[in-house]
């Protein structure tokens, strides 16, 4: 298993294949087109190689993007030229005040609980103040955070993030909603040997056992207005 990390700043092309087999039934497209509006001015930080922006294209009047690794936002370029792609870390986006009607984050937010045991609530209030700043009053904030790979149902089983779930709902106010973003693969050797490149052998193993070429996972999408 790659080092979360290492995978962002030395194997982009292979994370984005990855992530090209999530969300086979377009759940959270479906979703996020439910808790907004369209024709959005829109902010997002830790965008990776762009799999939200895509999906929030056709709502936009404006895309701002950012990620902390430069090989990330190199192969999002390649794939939506038309949003403002830049590097930068959650807490300081180069926006301006009050510049965007949605803020949102995928999948970025929760790795503050292992990067930073600690101190990883105080990362992520920081963070989240960063989205309220570039959002709108009337806007949305919008995070995106895994329930699980693996697993049918939100937490089915331990979980770094249930703590990260029960802090950002009852202290920083949002509300939740759980989805499917199954991973499809045409075969069982294709989804063990993408998906165990990302989350390790036991991933790996699971896949094999119960021959899945279709790989449940859960997503939370998390939201409140600024």
């Amino acid at each position: 298993m790659a080092d979360y990390r290492e995978v962002y700043d030395h194997h982009a092309e292979r994370y984005d294949r990855l992530v090209s087999h999530e969300d086979v039934d377009g759940a959270l497209q479906r979703t996020l087109f439910e808790l907004v509006g369209e024709a959005l001015d829109i902010v997002e930080t830790g965008a990776g190689t762009g799999r939200v922006t895509r999906l929030l294209a056709p709502r936009a009047r404006s895309q701002h993007a950012f990620d902390g690794a430069a090989a990330m936002i190199e192969v999002a370029k390649t794939k939506q030229p038309n949003v403002k792609w830049g590097v930068a870390q959650h807490e300081s986006m180069p926006v301006g005040d009050a510049s965007a009607d949605l803020a949102i984050e995928g999948w970025a937010f929760g790795h503050a609980v292992g990067w930073n045991p600690e101190a990883w609530r105080d990362d992520v209030r920081r963070w989240v103040k960063e989205l309220e700043r570039v959002t709108r009053p009337g806007g949305r904030l919008v995070l995106i955070e895994t329930l699980g790979t693996g697993v049918e149902t939100p937490f089915a089983e331990p979980h770094s993030l249930i703590p990260f779930d029960a802090f950002v709902r009852e202290e920083l106010g949002f509300e939740r909603r759980a989805i499917r973003t199954d991973y499809a693969f045409a075969s069982v050797d294709d989804a063990a040997e993408t998906l165990g490149f990302f989350f390790g052998a036991k991933m790996t193993e699971r896949i094999r056992a119960n021959q899945w070429k279709r790989v449940p996972e859960c997503t939370g999408v998390y939201w409140r207005a600024r």
